[in-house]
């Protein structure tokens, strides 16, 4: 994996010169970087002068830990490139492996380094994008197949709301047993529909947020107006053991292999659904629960041997049962902590489109049974898995008054 991007910012924000970073995390290692030349480009119909203009790259590659030596001889190239401009400067790391990298960078490249905090590198480059760049180039579009999902989902709890509201329930008086009222679900889902909408709010609205990292693991920032930040929750079950019971339950041997897995999958082939359950006829609490709902992840595969299941339909369904304790997390901190704006960085989500439409999903699906949850605003982050790489990197070259 050996993936290359880059974003454009603003060349007065920062120091003209060439610059390193490396983010070196559980399981992947990010590199952000300046070359020596910026670009430079001028608006059409701008006669004035282009220096107002002029924008630097900072150039994004992403490695696997087990194929570092290829990411230290990427490093190694674009340094020799920047020539006398680079002047054994010092490459500034964070992450897990910040340290634990340390001595082979300094020995067998040849550099200084200087760790920096994980955390404050993803605060810093999150302000300073949100201040710095078009909201269109900051933030990823849901995909055709999300957005069915989520209308699927929403017409789903409608139909619920339809159900609750029957003739049928309301004369025979049926005990739901604690299900949500129905006005409540219905008010839910239009005002998720109309906040989610929404494509730009100024910098200032932004906050405060939850800033969350959906990489190896889960870990929630909250950040304040004032730029102020703590982290909140986290769990232990994402990415990394997405890709850990990924590969004994299906023999995969690649992040992107699972995904192509699970992209291809069906799920309800091993969970447990409503129509495994309930006929949808009658007029009790069971009743209402929709045929092609889950109610229980990996419920078939109860007394069932590996080889009874498709590796892809394997995949899908974990894939869907992270995804699900994932918005669960994110949902009850984001009530305990009064938070309605909710934005994902990292690499399980912008590396995996699959991911993102069943995040999204299962907020739709979590808002027929929490108002709060139907207030959240949520956006996945373009370039988010590069947070950690790309704030280390501003905080050698960003100018003071580059981000308020």
């Amino acid at each position: 994996m050996a993936d290359l991007e880059f974003i454009e910012i603003p060349k007065a924000l920062v120091q003209d010169r060439p610059a390193f970073s490396f983010d070196i995390g559980g399981t992947c290692a990010k590199l952000a970087y300046i070359k020596a030349e910026p670009t430079c480009r001028v608006e059409e119909g701008d006669h004035s002068s282009g220096k107002a203009n002029q924008t630097v790259k900072i150039h994004l590659s992403l490695y696997t830990r087990d194929d570092l030596d290829r990411a230290f001889d990427h490093l190694q190239k674009s340094m020799s490139e920047s020539g006398d401009e680079w002047r054994k400067g010092v490459v500034t790391t964070t992450g897990i492996g910040g340290h634990q990298f340390k001595t082979k960078l300094s020995e067998e490249i040849g550099v200084q380094t200087k760790n920096v905090n994980e955390m404050s590198c993803f605060v810093q480059a999150f302000r300073f994008l949100c201040q710095n760049i078009p909201h269109e180039q900051l933030f990823m579009a849901p995909s055709e197949q999300g957005t069915e999902l989520m209308n699927r989902m929403r017409q789903q709890l409608h139909d619920f709301v339809e159900t609750l509201n029957s003739e049928d329930f309301i004369e025979k008086e049926v005990d739901l047993g604690g299900f949500p009222d129905a006005e409540g679900i219905s008010g839910a889902l239009d005002t998720m529909q109309t906040t989610n909408d929404k494509t730009e709010v100024t910098f200032e609205d932004m906050f405060p947020c939850f800033l969350v990292m959906v990489g190896s693991g889960e870990g929630i920032l909250l950040i304040e107006k004032d730029g102020s930040f703590k982290i909140v929750d986290g769990t232990n079950k994402c990415g990394r053991t997405f890709l850990g019971l990924g590969s004994l339950l299906t023999g995969a041997k690649s992040f992107e292999e699972l995904i192509d897995l699970a992209n291809k999958g069906d799920s309800t082939a091993v969970d447990t659904m409503g129509s495994d359950l309930t006929t949808g006829q009658g007029n009790d609490m069971y009743s209402v629960i929709p045929q092609d709902m889950m109610v229980f992840s990996f419920g078939k595969a109860y007394k069932q041997d590996i080889e009874s299941f498709n590796k892809k339909d394997l995949a899908r369904a974990l894939l869907n049962i992270i995804a699900m304790d994932f918005v669960q997390v994110v949902a009850l901190n984001a009530e305990v902590h009064n938070v309605q704006k909710v934005y994902m960085c990292g690499n399980f989500v912008n590396k995996a489109e699959v991911m993102r439409d069943e995040i999204s999903k299962i907020f739709v699906q979590r808002s027929g049974f929490s108002v709060w949850c139907s207030k959240i605003e949520y956006k996945f982050v373009q370039h988010g898995g590069f947070l950690g790489a790309i704030g280390a990197l501003l905080q050698t070259i960003q100018k003071s008054d580059g981000s308020k």
